[in-house]
């Protein structure tokens, strides 16, 4: 009787478990460099956004400033933007620390960031701490 698969010594139709080793070894290490980027790129997203936010607020209490009234920076409101709310941290979801629950004569309001790159190491008394590498953005009175 005939055979239908010939006999062979050398079987070259499948891989080594070296070889799978190897390939799941370098999945792995490529895998572990990805994941470590992409969450430093969201650290730098969420630190854009908190620093736009502060800015946003700034420029909404200017805008509203009355140099009239004895407390010339108003309560900050939804109504100042666009979207129809208050900027809001965009890891927590918490408003940021400083923004005037009352008409001020002044202001400052800050944001903690993740990646220490602000242009504050002190929040100025606003409830934040202090650090020594930059880990606030804040912003204060221009008028």
């Amino acid at each position: 009787m005939k055979k239908f698969l010939p006999k062979s010594v050398n079987n070259l139709q499948g891989f080594t478990l070296v070889e799978l080793l190897v390939v799941i070894s370098i999945v792995a290490i490529l895998s572990v460099i990805g994941i470590t980027l992409y969450s430093g790129l969201q650290q730098n997203a969420r630190d854009a956004k908190r620093k736009a936010d502060i800015e946003a607020i700034s420029k909404a209490l200017e805008t509203n400033y009355n140099s009239a009234s004895p407390t010339p920076y108003p309560i900050l409101a939804a109504t100042m933007f666009a979207s129809g709310a208050i900027p809001t941290d965009p890891r927590t979801g918490a408003a940021y620390t400083g923004i005037p629950a009352a008409a001020a004569a002044t202001y400052m309001v800050c944001a903690t960031l993740e990646r220490n790159t602000g242009n504050a190491t002190s929040n100025a008394g606003v409830g934040l701490g202090t650090t020594t590498t930059g880990g606030f953005h804040c912003r204060q009175n221009t008028q």
